[in-house]
Parts: structure tokens; sequence; C-alpha cells
């Protein structure tokens, strides 16, 4: 019940959506955080800034 994957997991996921391997270079990155956020839980914030901080670290 307690249970939550650690954050590295998170952040993984949330830079596989935001910079995905498969070559979608160029992408616009705000639709990219868009589409990373929608991943999320509704009641996950850490999820959330984990899209935020990885589509800010990409500038």
């Amino acid at each position: 019940m307690g249970h939550s994957a650690p954050h590295t997991n998170r952040q993984s996921e949330a830079e596989r959506i935001i910079h995905p391997s498969s070559g979608h270079q160029g992408s616009d990155p705000v639709n990219s955080y868009f589409e990373c956020i929608t991943s999320c839980s509704v009641d996950d914030g850490e999820c959330v800034t984990r899209c935020v901080e990885v589509l800010r670290d990409g500038d």
C-alpha cells in the first residue's frame, strides 16, 4: 500500500517521453512536455515535476 516507484524510474520515463530515442528530432518541446504530463497519474506530482525538469534541462 505504501509502495512507490524509485525516482529514477519516473525520471527515465519523463526523459523517454520528452527525448525519445526513436528520432523525433526537432519536435516541439512543449508538445513533448504535454505528452509527458498526460502519462502521469493525476495525483502524482513527482511525475509532473520530472516532466518539468526534463523540459527545462533540455533548453
